[in-house]
């Protein structure tokens, strides 16, 4: 059982590349537009920013597109490392870059990068996983993404920004060379009619001879469902594979709407608006770590309270924790004098994060793996992902633009509202899915889908 945590951890090593995209904003942008890199050509304003940050999210729309086409004809291994390849083009770009210009082509080919590694890495961890240990190792993706983040906001405020992304380079680079060796998802190797190299990785997943039974019941659920049609149509007309859909464009739009992304990606420029006594790269670096211990409590508590109860509790959590943010920048923007709470923002957006890791961060991202049956699961994969960016795209491009027009305090309401959606969507419309197999989670979503 070793063995498989051992081969998770190899695959998400790719998703810490994600992390670092996410996480190199916060550091370099107030460098960027406040002039503070005298090595770097390149100066933002704060339009030009708003794009360096949100672009990365247009390419994991297409990412996520290249993805589904992919994923089943190479692989789900080889699509993971193929994504090294504009993983490594990129962060060579933001270091050489001369024009804001190169950073946005340099963040696009970033996040065409992130869209074919967030589609193919839950798939390819939902399909290696046991049942009963399923959740944790999903969940070990945005442990992976978290790590990445913190890592650019531990460095990044200490580089220039040229340096940085040159250090960054090593992400890629580890995963490529940890990952070759892995083997490839059974359930992709059945659906290619290999049989005798799908007991073969199971073997080496499950480290012991004795997966007959598991191999057969693969290959049944390979067999029923590739019995169907993989367009469209099978997606959105079969109720089973409809509700899944739903539940997971819904569960991502809540995920970005929340408020993550503005706060990840411009975590430092918020704590300098709140005039703490502590400067905000290092109020930064203390987001970084607590959402890093976070989401590994998460990792470990999946499997033992459910899905359904984590998302709830979470989305809850995350709604209260942006309304204090929002209170205290809503009383800062009516000329009420907050010299005595210049701690709340960061009180606040450091329990946001604890609240988000506890479920909305890797949870749904998790689900894609599971609720997906396999004739379906690169198409809805890729809408899922597709969507996700639309929503995280519109976050990341418009808070700068909004804060700057109407005060800080009007996304932070924004996101309390869709975090207490959330949590009403999740009571009414999400299953739990703890401790099901594959199997039982299709049967739960149509039978369900039928009554």
């Amino acid at each position: 059982m070793k063995k498989i945590y051992l081969i998770a951890v190899a695959g998400n090593l790719g998703v810490l590349i994600v992390g670092q995209y996410f996480g190199w904003t916060s550091p370099s942008l107030p460098k960027l537009m406040q002039g503070k890199d005298e090595t770097y050509p390149v100066r933002l304003n704060s339009v030009e920013a708003s794009w360096v940050s949100s672009l990365l999210m247009f390419g994991i729309m297409f990412g996520s597109i290249s993805c589904a086409y992919i994923v089943n004809i190479i692989g789900r291994k080889n699509t993971m490392l193929f994504a090294t390849a504009p993983s490594i083009i990129s962060w060579m770009m933001i270091a050489f870059a001369t024009s804001s210009w190169e950073l946005y082509i340099s963040r696009f080919v970033a996040g065409f990068g992130t869209g074919i590694t967030y589609t193919a890495t839950p798939i390819y961890i939902g399909e290696i996983a046991p049942a009963d240990i399923r959740g944790n190792l999903a969940s070990m993706f945005t442990v992976a993404w978290q790590i990445g983040t913190t890592l650019e906001y531990v460095i990044g405020p200490f580089l220039s920004v040229r340096n940085l992304a040159l250090v960054s380079l090593a992400g890629p680079c580890l995963f490529f060379v940890t990952f070759i060796w892995v083997p490839e998802s059974p359930y992709h190797l059945m659906r290619r009619n290999a049989r005798e190299k799908a007991i073969e990785s199971l073997v080496q997943l499950r480290g012991k001879n004795d997966v007959h039974k598991e191999v057969d019941d693969i290959e049944q659920s390979i067999k029923f469902n590739l019995a169907n049609n993989s367009r469209f149509r099978e997606l959105l007309c079969v109720s089973g594979n409809r509700k899944a859909l739903i539940i997971l464009i819904t569960l991502g739009a809540i995920h970005h709407m929340s408020g993550i992304q503005a706060v990840e990606q411009y975590a430092e420029l918020i704590f300098d608006q709140a005039n703490s006594n502590l400067e905000g790269k290092y109020l930064t670096m203390i987001l970084g770590m607590v959402q890093v211990v976070s989401t590994v409590v998460c990792m470990f508590v999946t499997d033992h309270s459910g899905k359904k109860s984590l998302l709830m509790i979470s989305s809850i959590g995350s709604a209260c924790s942006t309304a204090i943010v929002a209170i205290y920048f809503h009383l800062q923007h009516d000329n009420v004098n907050m010299s005595n709470l210049t701690w709340l923002p960061a009180v606040g957006v450091i329990t946001y994060v604890i609240m988000f890791s506890l479920g909305l961060s890797a949870l749904p991202i998790a689900m894609i793996g599971e609720l997906f049956p396999t004739n379906v699961k690169a198409l809805g994969s890729m809408i899922t992902m597709f969507s996700s960016g639309v929503f995280a795209f519109g976050v990341t491009n418009l808070y700068l633009v909004i804060a700057e027009n109407n005060g800080t305090h009007v996304p932070f309401w924004i996101f309390t509202a869709c975090s207490l959606a959330g949590t009403l969507f999740t009571f009414l419309y999400v299953p739990e899915t703890k401790g099901k197999t594959l199997e039982q989670i299709q049967e739960m979503l149509h039978s369900s889908s039928k009554q």
